[in-house]
């Protein structure tokens, strides 16, 4: 289940530079929840880089940006955060997942790569349910973790080199269905290409003019620019994390066309929809979708982005 914003509350002082205590801790927890401290584990001091970060939140929502945590911020960071658990209070649970766990998708390949480790023996049903949960506790204690029930970051770092990431196929049995038209650019009708239309905020792949496929698809926020023009696939990756911009991003099937810009897998598109957006990236909020895919192109091939 989706784990609620926190309400408004008064802050008992006010947290700046060289600040010490358990609201820093709860700070960096809080930021780390808006993505805006890159760090696996919390701690009770306010050092530069919780200072840095705060001052990129104050900027992003248009307070001045003086490294002070006061009421005013406080409040809006509230409003982007959870409240903190126990375990992640004790750094047992670092956060974030790399997805969310109610993505099926997501929670299939993870049932598969915990069978592979040996861990879980269930079927591969895409449910976050008890055999998954106790096969999660299980592995942690295998790899020397604590014991929690947990597949935060650290841990999914652990599992991925022990295990091979399940193919498409091996999960489903058709391609996922598109559910949405898009009007192609005429350098669009050849070939292999992945078009991207900024305005119908969509994303087809495409073959010899026949779309296969159209998803949503989510650009940059404001501020920043998603490039247009024709590029080719350079590099992909199934499980990057970004932490370019002072947070710990999880891009799941990027597909880099663009420098550092890529298409791929949104757990905050999928969130809140088209309510913030990416630095540039053209993001998916299907999990599933975004696997598929990501098989479906290879390095070289075309990506058009048009108006």
């Amino acid at each position: 289940m989706l784990r609620p914003h926190s309400a408004a509350a008064p802050l008992a002082r006010e947290l700046r530079l060289k600040a010490t205590g358990p609201e820093v801790r709860e700070l960096q927890i809080r930021l780390r929840h808006a993505r805006y401290l890159a760090t696996y584990d919390a701690h009770d001091k306010f050092d530069g880089r919780t200072r840095a970060a705060v001052e990129n939140f104050q900027r992003e929502h248009g307070l001045r940006p003086t490294g002070v945590v006061n009421q005013a911020t406080w409040e809006l960071l509230r409003q982007k955060s959870h409240e903190p658990t126990a375990a992640e209070l004790s750094n047992t649970d670092v956060g974030p997942w790399f997805t969310g766990p109610r993505h099926a998708a997501f929670v299939m390949e993870l049932q598969s790569r915990l069978k592979q480790a040996g861990s879980y023996r269930g079927p591969i049903s895409g449910e976050l349910d008890r055999a998954t949960l106790d096969a999660i506790a299980a592995f942690r204690m295998k790899v020397g973790l604590p014991a929690a029930e947990v597949m935060d970051e650290r841990t999914w770092a652990r599992l991925l080199p022990l295990t091979r990431n399940p193919g498409y196929k091996q999960l489903f049995d058709a391609p996922p269905q598109g559910n949405a038209d898009q009007q192609l650019d005429p350098r669009c009708t050849s070939g292999k290409v992945v078009c991207i239309s900024k305005g119908q905020k969509k994303l087809s792949y495409v073959v010899d003019g026949q779309i296969r496929f159209t998803r949503e698809a989510r650009f940059s926020r404001p501020g920043w620019d998603s490039p247009e023009g024709e590029f080719r696939i350079w590099y992909m990756n199934r499980d990057t994390v970004s932490s370019i911009f002072g947070e710990r991003t999880p891009m799941p099937y990027a597909i880099f066309y663009d420098g550092n810009v890529a298409i791929h897998f949104s757990d905050d598109f999928a969130d809140n929809g088209y309510a913030s957006g990416s630095h540039g990236c053209t993001q998916m909020r299907d999990y599933q979708a975004a696997k598929w895919l990501y098989e479906q192109v290879r390095v070289g091939d075309r990506v058009v982005v048009y108006p």
